[in-house]
């Protein structure tokens, strides 16, 4: 799986409604930190000790997904012409450039930083917001790193695999990484009246380009879901290099 792999704020106004806002982002942001931090470090990465909690979780998840997610995407699609919908993808993926621009100069890698700072900065001028990819084009690559590659190249372990209401597979510590993240996307400092608007868009964007994915699943989707998500964060983690460890490596 590609980037189709790769994981809601709102309509109030005036300063009384923005306080009450970040109010209630601030307490969604503790009480998710403190399920995805309660009991992490000395578990491997693979192991599973949650998958009772995790099935019902993600039977749950699978639940709302067909009966609502779903066909959203699948009519986001149908809408839209697939010009229009890489358009808004670029858009969100160039949010998220400063996150990983960031998290490139935090794992010591300062070339890859200034790199990615010109894509953004071509992509946000000449590709207009972002709607355009200018700089894949000109032989910037795109690079994602995101603060839970961050906390793993600085040691801490990745804890049990996690299904989080709504959210999906995630981990401790990409989970910890995932709420930092929240203060260096841009859509998060937006106005109040777009801010749910923004998250809605993204959210939706990113479930419709799993629609071709999906059609991957095999066997049990819990577990074929699960592997497919702990395998592409490993990548990510060792930037794409395979792990010499690994006895399957040769398989």
């Amino acid at each position: 799986m590609n980037e189709s792999e790769n994981q809601l704020e709102g309509l109030l106004r005036g300063s009384c409604s923005r306080r009450k806002v970040y109010g209630r982002r601030a307490t969604l942001i503790i009480f998710i930190g403190s399920i995805l931090l309660g009991g992490c470090a000395q578990v491997e990465t693979r192991q599973d000790p949650l998958e009772p909690f995790n099935r019902q979780m993600f039977a749950f998840n699978d639940a709302v997904d067909r009966a609502i997610l779903k066909p959203v995407a699948k009519g986001y699609v149908k809408v839209l012409p697939a010009p229009v919908r890489t358009g808004v993808s670029n858009v969100f993926s160039n949010l998220r450039t400063p996150t990983t621009i960031i998290n490139q100069f935090l794992q010591g890698k300062p070339v890859e930083g200034l790199r990615d700072i010109t894509r953004f900065l071509v992509n946000s001028t000449v590709g207009i917001l972002g709607i355009f990819d200018v700089a894949s084009r000109s032989g910037l690559e795109k690079d994602v790193e995101d603060f839970g590659q961050t906390l793993a190249v600085w040691g801490v372990p990745a804890g049990p695999y996690l299904v989080v209401p709504f959210f999906g597979p995630s981990g401790f510590r990409d989970g910890a990484g995932d709420i930092a993240g929240l203060y260096t996307y841009p859509p998060t400092y937006a106005d109040d009246e777009w801010v749910y608007a923004l998250f809605a868009t993204d959210f939706i964007q990113q479930r419709a380009q799993l629609l071709d994915a999906e059609k991957l699943i095999s066997g049990d989707r819990y577990l074929f879901i699960r592997d497919a998500y702990l395998q592409r964060r490993e990548a990510l983690v060792r930037d794409g290099e395979a792990d010499e460890s690994d006895p399957f490596l040769d398989d």
